[in-house]
């Protein structure tokens, strides 16, 4: 029921409120708004496009005449709202073509904690379905010293999990292949990655799968089966300036890697096209859970709620922010929403 206004002191206008007749909570039409509780409201758009175009935190600030942390916020609000807005869309889309999946590497805080971004493209369509995450070992030629730093900080901060590609992988494909269709083959191409085969053994018996290894030493021409995955892999490392090589604005948090993931995701899938010399069609028209290019003002036109949207177990600790970088302790700020309605 109707319960007064507000006036807003930036710009003077007046907002109706209302009052909920089973809770009683008060709210306003901001409420539903994007960008509720920001002051900086003319941002997010913005620095939405500008963390797919290859600019840093320092550059998107200078940019907007803004400051670094302000955008590290808005991409981290940004990144919450993409993966709600990915869910719902393809909610009720029935996984009709193969997949290619595969692993991205990366690294946070410094180059002695590498983790995997693991990614699912569509093999025809070229969307993106779903991405998780593996903290992995320093691996490679080391020099002596380096090895007995990376000894020192296992020793200090633990080992990572040697089968957390595997865990990863299978948490990966598991929400995918369960939107198949029982009486249809799904056929999974990777590469010969020794984890990807452990990982398949874990999903649930019954599915109709078909496994198709693709040596990492072929060409990755448009001919190889994992072209689409292996794209997803080279414009993500081109659009985002944390994963560029020998870069200074690689991520220090994994959890602000994986938020810029799911930003580049509503990107690639829903706002880029497909072809740059092509149609404008997009992956997710070719996937045919959208029937036309959307911009980020669709995307961003009314806020999206935890409560009324069921991530996937690996999107839901991205969504509240438990992804811990271990070398920065456990003291790390997680996200306490006050409506998760």
């Amino acid at each position: 029921m109707r319960n007064g206004s507000f006036l807003r002191r930036s710009d003077h206008r007046r907002f109706p409120c209302f009052r909920c007749c089973a809770c009683g909570r008060r709210f306003s039409t901001r409420t539903f708004s994007t960008t509720y509780w920001l002051r900086r409201r003319d941002l997010l758009r913005p620095v939405a496009t500008l963390a797919c175009e290859g600019a840093g935190l320092r550059q998107i600030a200078r940019t907007l005449r803004t400051t670094h942390p302000t955008v590290g916020r808005l991409i981290a609000r940004l990144g919450r709202h993409c993966l709600l807005f990915h869910t719902n869309v393809t909610r009720t889309l029935v996984l009709a073509e193969p997949l290619a999946f595969d692993g991205f590497e990366a690294f946070e805080f410094s180059q002695y904690f590498p983790f995997h971004i693991n990614l699912a493209v569509g093999a025809k369509s070229w969307l993106l379905y779903h991405f998780t995450d593996s903290p992995l070992r320093r691996k490679g030629a080391m020099t002596a010293l380096q090895r007995e730093r990376r000894a020192y900080l296992e020793s200090t901060l633990g080992r990572p999990d040697p089968r957390a590609i595997e865990r990863a992988i299978a948490a990966l494909l598991g929400p995918l292949v369960a939107r198949a269709d029982r009486g249809q083959l799904l056929v999974l191409h990777s590469d010969d990655h020794p984890a990807y085969r452990s990982a398949l053994r874990r999903l649930p018996p019954g599915l109709w799968l078909r496994h198709c290894i693709t040596p990492s030493c072929r060409p990755r021409t448009q001919s190889n089966p994992l072209f689409p995955v292996n794209l997803t892999d080279l414009l993500l490392r081109h659009g985002s300036a944390n994963h560029h090589r020998e870069t200074i604005a690689f991520s220090k948090r994994r959890q602000a890697a994986l938020e810029r993931v799911a930003v580049f995701m509503v990107w690639r899938n829903y706002i880029k096209r497909r072809r740059e010399n092509g149609t404008a069609e997009t992956a997710a028209m070719a996937a045919g859970c959208m029937g036309r290019p959307i911009s980020w003002i669709d995307v961003l036109r009314r806020r999206l709620f935890p409560g009324r949207t069921q991530l996937s177990a690996p999107w839901q600790d991205y969504y509240w922010r438990r992804v811990k970088t271990a070398a920065l302790g456990q003291r790390q700020a997680t996200h306490a929403a006050r409506f998760a309605i």
